[in-house]
């Protein structure tokens, strides 16, 4: 295997888990007592940052499957 398989597998396990947090924060209800209070910038610049890294993988995760000719994607783009 390449590396970029190992960055694959890596961008799917982290795309995994985040769909497994938001199924949980929907599921299980936190008590107000335990959430930490964060300013609104605070807020701000990591929505900024959690889209950036979800826009990446995204992205890489298109690349490789394309690439690697999952489901005739390259022969139907470049071919």
């Amino acid at each position: 295997m390449e590396i970029i398989d190992y960055i694959f597998i890596g961008c799917i396990v982290i795309a995994v888990f985040s769909l497994l947090v938001m199924l949980f924060k929907k599921i299980i209800k936190i008590p107000d007592e335990m959430i930490i209070k964060s300013s609104q910038s605070s807020i701000k610049k990591g929505e900024t940052i959690g889209a950036i890294i979800g826009l990446v993988i995204g992205l890489f995760i298109c690349y490789y499957i394309t690439i690697n000719n999952y489901f005739g994607l390259y022969d139907i783009f470049f071919g």
